[in-house]
């Protein structure tokens, strides 16, 4: 299948929001020798940005004029396949993209428990914010939980030292980090994130996941580029495909969705005129090594959010759950 960017359209949720979640999506797997879908708790915290295998991203903006911070909102995925192997070095290597770059962290806005709702009317009523949910649900579904995750935002200086040792660690030699990015800063928003749970009486689960778009403001003159590139690389790109991509990819808009190339096919679908990326796998498993087993996720986003619908029935039904979604 063509692995060109697909078009259309990360803080990780506290570990009590990914534990209920899983608990729940989980609850009743025992009906069913096979396995069942389950959400990815990374998803819902960058979905923000969303995916499926979306473990990693250097999202990256360019220098203005003016010389001022930089911003970035996503408005475009890119599947890139990634190595298997490259995966699980990373994973015994506690492999960590969040604190790549980290230095000194604020905490600029705490987002508080997550807080979970019986439905989604209520769920905006309390929040105050704009739940959309699907009219139609796939067959045999039916509305399980909400659950909401107030918005956040961070600030903290660079500090490269971890990404070099990665990169010896990873044998990625032949990269230089670009200079001049210790004590720079990064200051991060991560809107409220809404995830609606679903299930039937028997195996079948899904979730819808939306988010506003997450913004990361960058200093002016930052080579992300160089990063992308580095990024690429450390998950196992090749070495002239990782150069490839990382100079034609809009890192002001775009989020890297890797895949497992021999698990997970995509295409690119329509969702009421927006593009969308719909992946489909046997085996959906992150750079943290997590197995999320077999199932389908549409990724796209309109009007300034992002969304992600996920289950494991048919992608037919996913689709016109999407579409159906107001």
């Amino acid at each position: 299948m063509d692995d060109r960017f697909l078009h259309e359209h990360r803080r990780e949720p506290r570990p009590e929001f990914a534990s209920d979640l899983r608990s729940r999506l989980r609850a009743g797997e025992a009906e069913s020798p096979r396995p069942a879908f389950r959400l990815h708790p990374a998803l819902a915290g960058a979905l923000a940005a969303a995916a499926f295998a979306a473990a990693f991203a250097l999202p990256a903006v360019r220098a203005t004029a003016q010389q001022v911070l930089d911003l970035f909102r996503i408005r475009e995925f890119a599947v890139v396949k990634v190595d298997e192997n490259s995966l699980a070095r990373l994973k015994e290597r506690k492999f960590d993209p969040s604190r790549l770059l980290g230095g000194s962290m604020e905490h600029l806005q705490d987002p508080g428990e997550p807080r979970r709702f019986a439905d989604a009317a209520e769920a905006a009523r309390v929040t105050g914010l704009p739940v959309q949910r699907p009219a139609i649900l796939a067959p045999l579904l039916r509305p399980d939980s909400v659950f909401v995750r107030g918005e956040s935002r961070t600030r903290f200086a660079i500090d490269v030292k971890p990404l070099r040792e990665m990169m010896d660690l990873m044998d990625v030699r032949d990269l230089a980090v670009p200079a001049g990015l210790d004590g720079r800063t990064i200051e991060a928003r991560f809107p409220a994130v809404i995830v609606q749970t679903y299930r039937s009486d028997g195996r079948r689960r899904g979730a819808f996941v939306q988010s506003e778009s997450p913004e990361v403001s960058l200093p002016p003159g930052v080579d992300i580029a160089s990063l992308g590139e580095i990024g690429l690389r450390l998950l196992g790109v090749g070495a002239d495909e990782a150069r490839r991509l990382a100079h034609n990819i809009d890192w002001r808009t775009t989020m890297l969705v890797p895949v497992i190339g021999t698990a997970t096919e995509f295409q690119q679908v329509s969702v009421n005129g927006a593009h969308g990326l719909l992946l489909e796998s046997d085996r959906m498993e992150t750079p943290d090594g997590a197995q999320r087993g077999p199932g389908h996720v549409l990724l796209w986003t309109r009007n300034g959010r992002v969304y992600a619908m996920m289950g494991n029935f048919e992608s037919v039904d996913l689709v016109s759950m999407a579409e159906s979604v107001r």
